[in-house]
């Protein structure tokens, strides 16, 4: 798949990417194909290191000189989540996913629920969406970035979170949680926020 010793790994679902222009792979980063995955890597012109899944959804021809990494359909893992932990497999714990909503939306809440599972086994993961990005997190302090978006939805994943929000209109001490949605469409005050996640598991999503 590449040197263990690259920490980052940029992962490609099959879901829609309607632009292509705002992803960005940093160097040396470990790049996954998730099944269909591998359709956003011909398109982009990236060799991945790796192609993962059942690929019962991939539609292009596979290349000869790639490590391909087959499963049956019927297994317990979707396709992201094996390329999840192949990464954790080989020690890498940063995660930047693209192609991974939108579409089926049973597809999408498996894709938070794998984000959850990054967050719950140590590792930090981005889901880069169409007009949005998304990522989990446990107990610790996060910076958040206005990068042209509108809205900042806090939503407890655990039965109750306890969190502290600054940078945002509303902010201070906020107790969250699971049955009620009182984080959603929270807005920024300025350039960046910062949150602390004092208890529980939080969904962080940025919107456009």
């Amino acid at each position: 798949m590449g040197d263990k010793r690259q920490m980052m790994c940029v992962i490609f679902g099959g879901a829609d990417i309607e632009d292509y222009s705002n992803i960005h792979i940093p160097e040396g980063a470990v790049v996954i194909a998730a099944d269909g995955g591998y359709g956003h890597c011909v398109r982009l012109g990236i060799k991945p290191d790796c192609i993962i899944g059942d690929l019962d959804s991939n539609e292009e021809a596979l290349p000869e000189d790639c490590e391909i990494i087959t499963a049956p359909r019927e297994k317990d893992d979707t396709d992201l989540m094996m390329a999840v932990k192949a990464a954790f497999d080989e020690h890498i714990r940063v995660f930047h996913i693209y192609g991974a909503d939108g579409g089926r939306m049973g597809h999408t809440f498996a894709s938070v629920q794998t984000l959850a599972y990054i967050d719950s086994h140590g590792g930090e993961g981005i889901l880069h969406g169409n007009g949005f990005v998304m990522r989990v997190c446990g107990k610790e302090n996060i910076s958040l970035y206005n990068d042209g978006y509108k809205y900042v939805s806090l939503f407890s994943l655990s039965e109750r979170s306890e969190i502290f929000a600054k940078g945002l209109k509303y902010g201070g001490d906020i107790a969250l949680t699971s049955d009620f949605p009182l984080g959603v469409s929270n807005e920024f005050t300025g350039s960046s926020a910062e949150i602390e996640v004092k208890s529980g598991q939080i969904l962080v999503i940025l919107e456009k």
